[in-house]
Parts: C-alpha cells; structure tokens; sequence
C-alpha cells in the first residue's frame, strides 16, 4: 500500500519537472517497476503514454505564450518519432532479455539501456554545467544559418534520442533540452515548451504505432487514465511554477536535476534492483 502511494506521489512529481523543465519523465519508470511493480513490457508502455499525455497539456499554455519553434518541432521532431517507433514497434521485443555476461555478472537489456541512457544524461548534465568544455552561452548561428551541419545533427541527434529513451519508455526530454540549448542556443522557456512539443508527438507516435499494436488487449485502460490525471495535475502546477524562474537559473536548476536523475538511475538498478 505505502509503495503505490509513493508511485503516485512519482508520478506527479514527473508531471511538476516536466512541467517546469520539458523533461524529466524518465523517473518515471523506475516507480512503474518497483512501486506499482508492472512487468518491463507494461512499465514502458505506459510510460511513453503518460508522459506524452502530460507533455501535451504541457504544451497549450505555451501555444498561447507563443514560446514554442515549431519548425525545430517538425525538423527534430521526426527523426525522434521515426527512432521511437522502431523501438516500439519492433525492436524492443527483438532485443533478448539477457544480453551477455561479465564474469558472474548477467547484463540484462533493461541494465544495459539504462546504463546508456543515465550516462547520456550525466553528459548532457554536465556540459549544461560547464563542467565539460566551457560554460554554454546562447548561440542561434547553427539555427539561423540553417547549415548541412544543422540538418544533419537534427537527424542524428533525433535518432539517437528516439532509439535510447525508446527501450524505457521516456520522452527523451532529458536529451533534448541540452541538445536545443547546446547545439542551437534556444532560449530557456522556448526549450521548454519545443521539448514537450517533440516528447508528445514522439509519445503518441510511438505507443499508438507500436504499444498498442502489440499488448493494447491486455493493458489496464483505468489506471491509464487514472494516472494521467494525476500527472497532468502535476504538469500544470509545474508550468506555472516555471514562469517565477528567469531562463539561466531554470538551466541550471535542470542541469542538477539531470544529475541526481542519472545517479538514481545507477544506485537503483546496482543496488535495488529486483
């Protein structure tokens, strides 16, 4: 009972970052398999769902603020879509359950993604610091000149963040926001509402055209909904939130929380894994 109250309490919490943030919804999964205790197939189904239903309430404030690039939704937003639907589709049931083994150690699929995901995060993280290279300034020359270089890293970049967070059922958000503020210097808030642009239409892409292809006779539709709710609480109390923030403090804000995201995500599966 405490542990599904707690993965209640998760879950509008994720809907408050990603209110605030435009990421965040990979926090998610870790209370869908071991709060609400949902089998990997499920616990990612749901996730990608959810925080797509949250991340669309998360974007209609921000059409009337008009902080949202629309051409960078499109132009980023496809290859991230057309990366998550693989995943979802198809390759997620390809990939075996157990990978390889290290000495007496089996590496499962769900370790694996998520060592690749928590150390991407703890890149991003940390270039959006300045730990890595020098501090980030806003820079729109890539954007602006519309290059091969632009058009190029939106593919790569899009597909990268599609395949990676695909396997666990987040929105890709976390990888996003450094990629819009790094490569194409966005300004804060507009990252905000373009990243939760791109985490819905990924979102819906990826579980209507593969999730509910494969298990949407056997997925439980009320808690669907009833969680949903409690998200979208949680994202409109964070989209209001956002705007007592000026644009480098809520980077840097996100930047700790990336940190403390992908620690989680490694203490977890190293130590608590079920």
């Amino acid at each position: 009972m405490i542990e599904t109250i707690l993965g209640y309490f998760v879950g509008m919490l994720v809907g408050i970052v990603m209110g605030m943030f435009g990421g965040g919804g990979s926090l998610l999964l870790p209370a869908m398999l071991y709060l609400l205790h949902f089998d990997l197939k499920f616990a990612t189904a749901y996730t990608t769902i959810l925080v797509g239903v949250t991340a669309l309430v998360g974007v209609v404030p921000r059409v009337r603020q008009k902080v949202i690039d629309f051409p960078t939704v499109i132009a980023l937003g496809i290859p991230v879509a057309t990366g998550n639907l693989i995943v979802r589709l198809w390759l997620f049931d390809v990939v075996p359950d157990q990978l390889f083994t290290i000495g007496s150690l089996a590496v499962s699929k769900k370790i694996f993604v998520l060592s690749i995901f928590a150390s991407l995060i703890f890149l991003s993280s940390a270039t959006l610091l300045g730990f890595i290279g020098k501090p980030v300034k806003q820079k729109t020359d890539l954007k602006a000149k519309k290059s091969f270089a632009y058009y190029i890293s939106l593919a790569v970049g899009g597909l990268l963040i599609g395949v990676v967070p695909g396997f666990t059922g987040a929105g890709g958000g976390v990888l996003i926001v450094p990629l819009l503020v790094i490569f194409f210097g966005l300004p804060m808030r507009t990252v905000v509402g373009t990243s939760l642009s791109i985490v819905a239409f990924k979102s819906f892409v990826g579980f209507f055209g593969g999730d509910l292809i494969r298990i949407g006779n056997e997925m439980d539709y009320q808690f669907l909904i009833q969680f949903s709710i409690l998200m979208i609480t949680g994202v409109v109390i964070g989209s209001w939130w956002s705007q007592r923030f000026d644009g480098e403090r809520l980077k840097r804000i996100f930047a700790w929380f990336l940190l403390a995201l992908a620690a989680f995500i490694i203490i977890y599966e190293c130590f608590f894994k079920i």
